[in-house]
This record gives C-alpha cells, sequence and structure tokens, in this order.
C-alpha cells in the first residue's frame, strides 16, 4: 500500500518546517522527497536530517540551485503515491520523471510554484525550450498551487486555465512563533542595551544579506531619516557583502546582529516600531507581521499585495521619497496600533493551519 501523498521539492527549506511538521504532528499519511545538505543560502540543521518523514534517495547537485534525483522514477514506482505534490521552476528536470509517471500510472501530480512575475529571464534559445517543456508540465497538472494572488497572474499569461490556480498563501510557522509569543521575556539584546536607552525609533530588516534585497537603499534613506531612527539588520551573507554593506552605512545609526535563530528574533522584533523590506522577499513580511511588527517594503515577490494594507497593516512604497514621508508621519502608537492589526490580520488569514487545510483540501487526502 503506497503512501497518500509525496511532497517533492529541491531543498529543505527552513520557512517550511513548520508546515511539514504539522502534516506530520496531524499524522497526515505522506512523504518528502528533497535533499538534506547544506547548500550556498540553504542550511539544514542536524535533526532536520533525521526527520522520519523523509524519504532519502540519491541526488546530486549542479550549481547552487539545481539538485537532481536521477532515479526519481523507480522511487515513485516503489513509495506509489496517490498524488504527487512537487515544486515547479527549477526542479523542472525532476518533474520531468514525475509527469512520465503520472502518464503511465494514471496518477495526478500538483505543482507548487512561487510564479516568478517579478523577473526578467530573458528570451534565448535555451530559455524557450525550458519554457515549453514548463508550460506542459503545467498544463498536465491536477492544480497549480501559488504563493500569492501574484502569482496567479503569471500563470494565467502563459496561458493556464484559472479553474487550476489554486492560491496557497506560503507562510511561515505560525504555530512556533504564537507559542514564542505567548512567553512574555523583555530581554533586551545585549548588543542593543544601550541603544535602548535612548529615544529612537527602531526599525528591522530580517532576511538573508543579498544584493536583490537592496539592503543599500536602508543607508540612503537612514541618512534621510535623521538621527532620531535605529536600523537593526538581522541576516548574513557573504564576507565581502558584508564589507561593502559596513561601508556603505558607515555614520548612520545602524548594527549588523548577524543570523539569529527564530527563537532569538523575538527580543529584536520587540524593539522595532516597524519592519523594513527595500527588495524582493516575501515569508519576511509574514515573520514581521506575525512577531506585531507592520511592514514597509517596496517590490517584492508578489506577497505583499496579499499583505500589506495601507495604515492597517503597513505600506508599499514607490521610492525612498515616499517611504520617507510616509515613516516620519507616524508617531509610535500609529505603529503600535498598526502592529497589532498586522499580527491579528496574518494569524487570521495567512497562518500554517490555514495553508495547511487549502493543502488537505485540495490534494483530498
Amino acid at each position: 500500500m503506497g503512501k497518500r501523498l509525496l511532497i517533492i521539492q529541491r531543498f529543505y527549506y527552513n520557512f517550511r518546517e513548520g508546515f511539514f511538521d504539522y502534516l506530520s504532528d496531524i499524522k497526515c499519511d505522506f512523504k518528502l522527497i528533497n535533499s538534506t545538505s547544506s547548500l550556498g543560502r540553504v542550511k539544514v540543521h542536524d535533526e532536520a536530517k533525521n526527520k522520519s518523514f523523509i524519504e532519502k534517495i540519491f541526488y546530486f547537485f549542479i550549481g547552487e540551485n539545481y539538485v537532481i534525483f536521477p532515479f526519481l522514477f523507480f522511487s515513485l514506482i516503489r513509495i506509489n503515491p496517490r498524488i504527487i505534490v512537487t515544486e515547479g521552476g527549477q526542479n523542472t528536470v525532476n518533474n520531468f520523471q514525475v509527469y512520465l509517471y503520472c502518464k503511465i500510472f494514471k496518477r495526478k501530480y500538483i505543482i507548487w510554484d512561487l510564479g516568478k512575475e517579478y523577473a526578467n529571464f530573458g528570451n534565448s534559445f535555451f530559455r524557450k525550450v525550458y519554457m515549453n517543456i514548463y508550460k506542459l508540465l503545467l498544463k498536465h497538472s491536477l492544480y497549480i498551487y501559488g504563493y500569492n494572488s501574484q502569482s496567479q497572474v503569471y500563470f494565467k499569461n502563459l496561458g493556464i486555465e484559472e479553474s487550476k490556480l489554486i492560491i496557497l498563501n506560503n507562510t511561515i510557522d505560525t504555530r512556533k512563533i504564537r507559542n514564542l509569543r505567548s512567553e512574555v521575556d523583555p530581554t533586551i539584546p545585549q548588543e542593543l542595551i544601550e541603544q535602548s536607552k535612548g529615544d529612537y525609533i527602531f526599525l528591522i530588516f530580517v532576511g538573508s544579506l543579498l544584493r536583490s534585497k537592496k539592503i543599500e537603499s536602508m543607508a540612503t534613506l537612514l541618512r534621510m531619516l535623521g538621527d532620531k531612527y535605529y536600523l537593526i539588520i538581522v541576516g548574513d551573507g557573504t564576507p565581502q557583502y558584508k564589507a561593502e554593506l559596513e561601508q556603505t552605512f558607515e555614520g548612520t545609526n545602524h548594527i549588523f546582529v548577524g543570523y539569529k535563530k527564530m527563537e532569538q528574533l523575538n527580543h529584536y522584533y520587540n524593539l522595532a516600531s516597524f519592519s523594513i523590506l527595500p527588495g524582493l522577499g516575501g515569508l519576511s513580511i509574514n515573520q514581521s507581521m506575525a512577531f506585531g511588527v507592520p511592514v514597509i517594503c517596496s517590490r517584492a515577490d508578489g506577497a505583499e499585495k496579499d499583505l500589506i494594507i495601507k495604515d492597517e497593516t503597513g505600506y508599499i512604497y514607490t521610492e525612498l521619497n515616499d517611504a520617507h514621508s510616509y515613516i516620519i508621519s507616524k508617531s509610535p502608537q500609529d505603529w503600535k496600533e498598526m502592529g497589532g492589526k498586522a499580527e491579528s490580520f496574518l494569524f487570521t488569514n495567512h497562518s500554517v493551519e490555514s495553508m495547511m487545510n487549502k493543502l488537505i483540501y485540495y490534494t483530498e487526502i
């Protein structure tokens, strides 16, 4: 007797760990295939490697973005899933094996994909070949699970019928954050004790230190805001890029505190009046709101259009002058009220429970 559900993705993403743990907790009959090696920005902790629901099969890497499961077809025969939910995009090579398996054995598969409407990959010969294969796999899928409503636009533009498009709003481990928030702990991080004694208005950035995040723009914004504001930068990146950022932020009120685990983040968010995301991202918006912090962001990955409601949960700005004007117009009480609304909105509409309920409903497990 095979598994009812098999999920396939390239990497073991930390942001999705809580979701899979939840599926396991409710005794969902599923298996997960992914690599369990740390590579590039993907860090896999030892405990995750021993999760009982992970089906370990052979794989190899091509660069930092591609994980190839060369014997996936034979693993599918052995596992015998009733339905398969598989990551799209850069997982397309593996998905062709999924397509063949489902075609031969009359099974169904679902593509789970962001749909990078915001990205421009060019129009080369190889890109055209890839897109033809990609669209073939999309059109033969039972459903396409999009990360946000903007992904629906992307897939409709590819000619996918709307009835196949399900918005499975991607989110973070709200169960874990709810527990962390319930534990009253006023601890101030050691490196910010002196700053907390002043009259600063703290803003926070949380995420990987990547050029696509447009982190440099925050140095310009800090200079525009003046000495009243202090930026906490949480995250890690390459030594070269971090050195560049340190130079860019010289002379501004800021601190780089490095990567922090979820359990540590609450102390930093507690200091912040608002969170800022000047470039690509998405889940950092969910995370900030779950910790009760409103978000000021520019164009991200589409998630901002589902999450950011002006003067309620945050603000979407078009340029730095716009961001500056909005920020200085708000009082500490305004930020506090927006933070409460942001937290309530996130847990009501974008919790890990609501995400799981949608997956269970549409996969009929």
